[in-house]
């Protein structure tokens, strides 16, 4: 048997052992395979909206640091940014506003008026149109805290935006809010697995150092580990150890384990032409100008390490507003075809990381490739080919399984306060693996 094939069975197998499925929606109209059932996004937390097509180049940050998570600090002068751009013909007026929610992203049972104060829902008054109108679109930025709205509790947090006409709800996003008490070390151990399984394995750990507040650890905290930003990937921590008087350390099991060489494809489109080196054909008559890629090769890893420091869900679009968009066209050599219950999706920074209908490779007789196309703003984006068999994800099946990408994690800590009755945030670490 081929050596990929091998591999492929065994990731297979890994696949299902870490239980990465997912449940199908929607469909696709036209197609040489037939579409099967689309999986639902856990790359994204249950409750979050996912933007339209005409919602492009979203960033979600703390202000001067583009490349930070959405992580504010309770009571400290800090503020997240929110930049979207929309594509479409018309003006559109927005307003935001906000949801608290528990660390499993259940809505808590707080009302706005207990987390917040001044006003609930603010418009998004800055706007800016486009200098490049190939197509023209419009830049929206909307920055807090503010004096007229500011957050009073620590949590887990959904940021909406919704059309001020209509009040159709068009994205929203996650943040966080801690309260930066107590302090946070954690490391990555990896995990020795035998050489037939082809992959390395990550267990997080932590140790906590208690604020004098907490006076019962085991029962009133929880603790979760998250992987590259994926927030609907947490993992709540299952060993914990309460022994010391003034500290508690929590990891992960060998079962609920992380990929330890998860693998993304990079794509640095610094040119909308034939001049990008990435760009094998170019068509800047078309608007916005059609771009094809060069061949992407099944068992094979994009050339560019990833920064791990970078590593989000929304890339590193250039928010200049001369800045174009091109229609880039992705081309996979893909040695073993989808049938007829099997498909292969195209994920990335650029689409939100959504299993949809859009973005389904379809077989192009004429060049033997298998192709998928998104709308994509200059910049540098990850993306990578997932699997979808029957309805379930296999988002290591076409992996090269031989990487050694760093890896981002965030260790959380939280307290059910029995006072107030909702879930605080006490503090929040950013760490990576060797």
């Amino acid at each position: 048997m081929a050596p990929n094939t091998i591999a492929r069975s065994l990731s297979i197998l890994i696949c299902t052992v870490l239980s990465l499925s997912f449940v199908g929606c929607g469909s696709l109209s036209t197609s040489v395979n037939q579409p099967v059932s689309q999986p639902e996004n856990l790359f994204n937390i249950a409750p979050q909206i996912i933007a339209g097509d005409s919602i492009r180049s979203i960033q979600f940050h703390r202000v001067g640091n583009p490349s930070s998570a959405p992580i504010l600090n309770l009571c400290e002068n800090n503020q997240l940014q929110l930049q979207f751009e929309n594509l479409s013909i018309d003006s559109k007026s927005y307003r935001v506003s906000l949801s608290h929610h528990n660390p499993d992203w259940s809505r808590s049972g707080l009302p706005p008026e207990r987390f917040m104060e001044g006003f609930q829902t603010l418009p998004i008054n800055d706007m800016e149109v486009s200098r490049n109108n190939r197509p023209r679109y419009r830049q929206y930025t909307f920055t807090f805290p503010t004096e007229q709205f500011q957050i009073t509790k620590s949590g887990n947090y959904l940021l909406k935006v919704e059309d001020s006409d209509t009040g159709y709800l068009i994205l929203s996003l996650p943040f966080f809010v801690s309260e930066n008490a107590g302090a946070l070390t954690s490391s990555v151990e990896e995990i020795s697995v035998p050489r037939q399984n082809l992959r390395r394995m990550h267990r997080p750990v932590s140790q906590y150092s208690l604020p004098d507040f907490v006076e019962q650890p085991q029962f009133d905290l929880e603790f979760y580990f998250a992987q590259n930003r994926f927030w609907g990937r947490a993992r709540q921590a299952d060993e914990l150890d309460f022994s010391a008087p003034d500290h508690v350390q929590f990891e992960v099991s060998q079962r609920e384990a992380f990929i330890g060489d998860y693998e993304f494809n990079f794509l640095a489109l610094n040119e909308l032409s034939q001049t990008d080196n990435n760009v094998m054909e170019a068509y800047p008559a078309e608007v916005p100008p059609r771009l094809i890629l060069r061949d992407d090769a099944e068992g094979f890893t994009s050339s560019q390490r990833i920064n791990p420091a970078r590593v989000g869900p929304f890339g590193e679009p250039d928010m200049n507003l001369n800045a174009g968009y091109a229609n880039v066209v992705f081309r996979f050599d893909l040695e073993s075809p989808p049938d007829s219950t099997t498909a292969v999706h195209l994920l990335g920074d650029f689409n939100n990381w959504s299993v949809s209908s859009n973005n389904q490779l379809m077989y192009d007789q004429q060049t033997d490739r298998w192709t998928a196309n998104a709308i994509i703003k200059k910049g540098n984006y990850k993306y990578k080919y997932v699997w979808v068999d029957n309805e379930e994800i296999q988002d290591l099946y076409l992996d090269d399984q031989f990487v050694n990408n760093r890896q981002q994690y965030h260790a959380f800590v939280y307290m059910r306060d029995s006072a107030e009755f909702y879930y605080r945030l006490l503090q929040v670490q950013t760490f990576f693996s060797e």
